[in-house]
């Protein structure tokens, strides 16, 4: 069969999607793609009925076809997004908005309104790619607040890093925070250990919870009491309960990460005992060459403090 006899069936397609005969319009654009497999409305026609009919799956396997026959569709490549967010694949998702909204800057408000296509605006979706640029492999872990489930962050955990044999963990999704002065960057919190434990993911967690709540802002040099006291860790959170703010020196990162606004950048985590709060109290400027003239690797967490 011709072009022109899928045509016809594309067309007659349309007319039915318009009066919202969903099933019927995918029965004739599948049937215009059936008939020429080449014909990207036909596919993405496709797509929108059965995104329209609750078959996402479906839905996303015809938008792919249509973004491979026409890569600069703004709609196919908008349908895509939604439907792959949809059943979960989230790359392919985020993907295909980013490719949308630059053919289509003004379409980010509705993007807005589509709750499947709202965590990929947030702030902490451009991070995480950054991040990637310097960290190309890492697992996540999502952390909810004990006090409200709604409420998460995800965790991020980095082999061999800043040094061979070592752990990094890094908030994920603290950028998402404005804080109460608009002059300050946005921030996630990264923190190195000797030792793989979950614990690192939940320090990290329990901090951006209360710098969250409390819109205090990390500036480093700053000590934030409790932060590991309050887990009731046992003995780690006896040693060392309180954490400190640095500039993240270790890591081959370049500060800040994002210099275009709002600018993002990354603070330093470091686990220290009473007895080093003490030492900060006192010489809070030479706090961190304390610990360099002490010889102490802030690294590990089973130092005595």
């Amino acid at each position: 069969m011709s072009q022109a006899a899928a045509d016809t069936l594309v067309a007659e397609a349309h007319e039915l999607f318009r009066a919202e005969k969903y099933p019927d319009a995918a029965a004739r654009f599948e049937k215009a793609a059936q008939l020429f497999p080449p014909h990207a409305l036909a596919w993405k026609g496709l797509g929108h009925s059965l995104l329209c009919m609750g078959r996402a799956h479906d839905a996303a396997r015809a938008f792919d076809r249509a973004i491979g026959l026409a890569p600069n569709s703004a709609t196919a490549l908008w349908g895509g997004a939604v439907a792959h967010a949809d059943i979960g694949n989230k790359v392919v998702a985020q993907s295909y908005l980013r490719r949308t909204l630059a053919l289509q800057p003004t379409w980010i408000e509705m993007a807005r309104d589509i709750p499947q296509l709202l965590p990929f605006l947030q702030l902490s979706t451009r991070t995480v790619d950054i991040l990637r640029g310097y960290f190309p492999t890492f697992s996540t872990r999502t952390y909810r607040h004990a006090q409200d489930n709604q409420r998460s962050i995800d965790v991020a955990r980095i082999l061999d890093q800043p040094r061979l044999n070592s752990f990094t963990y890094v908030t994920i999704g603290l950028t998402n925070k404005e804080w109460p002065q608009a002059e300050r960057p946005r921030v996630e919190m990264i923190m190195g250990t000797l030792f793989d434990t979950e614990l690192c993911g939940k320090i990290l967690a329990n901090l951006a919870f209360h710098l969250s709540e409390t819109g205090f802002f990390p500036e480093p040099g700053v000590m934030v009491r409790d932060v590991i006291g309050a887990l009731q860790a046992g003995d780690l959170s006896q040693r060392l309960p309180h954490v400190f703010i640095s500039v993240p020196r270790a890591w081959s990162v370049r500060l800040p990460l994002d210099e275009d606004p709002p600018v993002v950048t990354l603070a330093q985590v470091m686990p220290v005992s009473e007895a080093e709060y003490t030492r900060w109290r006192a010489n809070v400027a030479g706090f961190e060459g304390d610990l360099a003239n002490r010889k102490v690797d802030v690294l590990d967490l089973k130092r005595a403090g």
